[in-house]
């Protein structure tokens, strides 16, 4: 799962979202078949990738979508090719052009977004093919560690996420769906350098229909793994709830190890030769970590 991400440094604030928590892996209620123009509902939703920290406060300002309403709206091989500081120079380009979603500007804890839990961040009426989000913060990004809050340093205004929406790319978004949930690695996102916190924003899109998704429960709680989930070309993180219970989406389809990385003197485990299906939530049975 990687590049999924492209970071910009830029001079200006802005972001976005509409909150509703919720776990919903079909949280479509309010999307609408296309219409005869082409027009359809879309939905956008954040999730996380998870941290440790109980809390990491984005400021959201802006959710914007790059449309592909040319000729080749329904090639992926054109792709969007075009740099992403092309993309902040002009309102549109060869590869599209750039609408503002619904939204309510917000300062979110996207670190509580984790196990199944997300949250609508943005609608909109969209005619085209999608080819990008870009999501623009402010500067009032934050983390607590150990009940100190830090400021969370990120070097740019932009963060892209690129989409493939047609089903022939292996790691493709369904866009007949009509939604799409935007992982924020925070696992990867961020970084502890010298005492102070940077923000080197690491996004992941997916749909459930074409990724796959692991869920399951691992004890004793005080083990505290991490949950590793990987093959020789992709890698997902999760970090169990205070039940012990996990939930990891986004995973491309293949056959994977899942390595539990214990603490507290407790021994990893790592199970091998699991084979994950694109729209298929597979359960694992309890496991239970040893000393």
């Amino acid at each position: 799962m990687k590049k999924y991400l492209k970071l910009l440094v830029g001079i200006q604030i802005i972001f976005f979202a509409f909150a509703c928590n919720k776990e919903n892996t079909n949280a479509v209620a309010n999307s609408t078949a296309s219409n005869a123009n082409g027009v359809q509902a879309f939905n956008i939703y954040l999730t996380d990738g998870p941290i440790w920290n109980d809390t990491v406060n984005l400021d959201i300002k802006l959710v914007e979508a790059k449309l592909d309403t040319s000729m080749h709206k329904d090639d992926d091989h054109f792709g969007d090719n075009d740099a992403d500081s092309l993309n902040d120079l002009k309102h549109k380009d060869d590869f599209g052009h750039w609408d503002t979603l619904n939204f309510t500007p917000n300062i979110y804890n996207v670190a509580a977004l984790r196990n199944g839990i997300d949250q609508l961040l943005a609608t909109g009426n969209i005619k085209g093919t999608l080819r990008k989000v870009r999501i623009t913060l402010g500067s009032n990004n934050t983390i607590i560690d150990s009940g100190i809050t830090y400021p969370l340093i990120n070097r740019g205004k932009y963060v892209y996420a690129d989409i493939h929406a047609n089903h022939h790319q292996k790691d493709s978004v369904n866009q007949a769906a009509q939604a799409l949930w935007l992982d924020f690695d925070l696992f990867r996102s961020i970084k502890k350098i010298n005492g102070s916190y940077y923000l080197l924003p690491f996004l992941k899109p997916f749909s459930n229909e074409n990724f796959a998704s692991l869920q399951g429960t691992v004890l004793p709680v005080d083990a505290r793994p991490i949950i590793t989930v990987y093959n020789t070309t992709d890698t997902s993180y999760g970090l169990p709830n205070k039940a012990g219970f996990y939930k990891i989406r986004g995973i491309k389809q293949g056959t994977y190890s899942i390595n539990f990385k214990a603490s507290n003197g407790y021994k990893d485990t790592t199970i091998n030769n699991l084979v994950l299906t694109n729209g298929k939530l597979t359960n694992l049975n309890n496991i239970t970590l040893h000393k």
